[in-house]
């Protein structure tokens, strides 16, 4: 493994190249939310502990590890560093006195709002929210479970997966050969669990439950964003049912209400949400993000994340290329 000044070092190099997280949170003569380019740099800790790596791995997942990750608390500085974006890979690269390349996109005029704008969806109880309600939220909010997260690690072996997805897939079309396209095997995935979990719940029939999933618009949005683009494009799809409905009906319904709630998450929502987010959001003084209030979800929703197409296998800092699984993290307080 390089040292830890060569690591260092190669940090210095990215964030010459990543200025935004280098620099600091601030608001513009508006008040509108911004990022200083002042160069002040992030905070690098040096931990060592005295043990061989082997009497350590792997890391079992525990409440103890999740105390591991760096506090939020009185933190100025904008990057926490966790395994999620191509900056680990530059970081890497650097430290190994290789180019950056690509080199980061920070363009943000690809989000330009249209001439005129079109608000085709309503994006007001999904992405914004009154601003009322998020003085009935607590700050402390997601904090005061800490202690109550259970972390449980399941692997599901590729011929589970396989005969789940054949078994949430729809039927034959209309009696002919055909068949239609196969739900993929994230979506039959999130389908058994959902039906899963809220049954192990024991919920009411007539209650109602949804799934937040993360939707990645770099893929979605006309023209695409470019692979090098530096920031957030992620919006959320919202699949809800009663509960009595999910745990009636088969799999395939299930299957069938989260392939339908990710689709509606196109380009044409993506550019609705930035012309709303730019005309109406700032105009209108009672609506907050709810980025910034749904820190927990909690019964009877759950929250999916995907990480299937994080760079992992790319990140390397000199110790050859990190072997990682795949991951689909589930988010939720019973």
């Amino acid at each position: 493994m390089p040292t830890n000044a060569a690591i260092e070092l190669g940090l210095q190099k990215a964030l010459s190249e990543y200025r935004e997280w280098a620099g600091r949170l601030g608001e513009d003569e508006k008040g509108d939310p911004v990022i200083f380019l002042n160069d002040k740099g992030v905070k690098f800790v040096e931990a060592s502990v005295d043990c061989k790596l082997d009497q350590l791995m792997p890391l079992k997942p525990s409440p103890v590890l999740l105390r591991l990750h760096p506090s939020l608390k009185d933190v100025e500085e904008l990057v926490q560093v966790q395994l999620t974006s191509n900056f680990l890979v530059a970081w890497g690269k650097a430290s190994r006195c290789l180019d950056m390349s690509p080199l980061p996109l920070h363009d943000r005029t690809i989000f330009n709002p249209r001439k005129p704008p079109n608000f085709e969806f309503e994006h007001r109880g999904a992405e914004f929210k009154s601003k009322k309600l998020l003085k009935d939220y607590p700050n402390n909010y997601a904090d005061s479970f800490v202690d109550d997260i259970v972390v449980h690690k399941v692997h599901f072996t590729l011929d589970f997966l396989s005969k789940l997805k054949a078994r949430a897939s729809p039927p034959s079309n209309n009696g002919n050969n055909l068949q239609n396209k196969p739900y993929s095997t994230f979506e039959s995935l999130v389908a058994h669990l959902w039906r899963a979990i809220t049954k192990a719940r024991g919920l009411s029939g007539f209650e109602t439950t949804h799934v937040r999933i993360s939707v990645n618009g770099r893929m979605r949005m006309s023209p695409r964003v470019p692979t090098e683009y530096f920031g957030n494009s992620v919006l959320w799809a919202f699949p809800r049912a009663r509960v009595k409905d999910l745990l009636r009906e088969p799999l395939p319904y299930a299957a069938k209400l989260i392939h339908e709630a990710i689709a509606k998450v196109n380009n044409s929502y993506f550019k609705s949400f930035i012309d709303f987010a730019t005309h109406k959001a700032e105009k209108e003084e009672d609506l907050v993000p709810t980025a910034e209030m749904n820190k927990s979800v909690l019964c009877p929703n759950l929250e999916v994340d995907s990480w299937l197409r994080f760079p992992f296998y790319d990140l390397d800092f000199g110790g050859e290329v990190l072997i990682y699984s795949r991951h689909l993290i589930f988010q939720q307080k019973e």
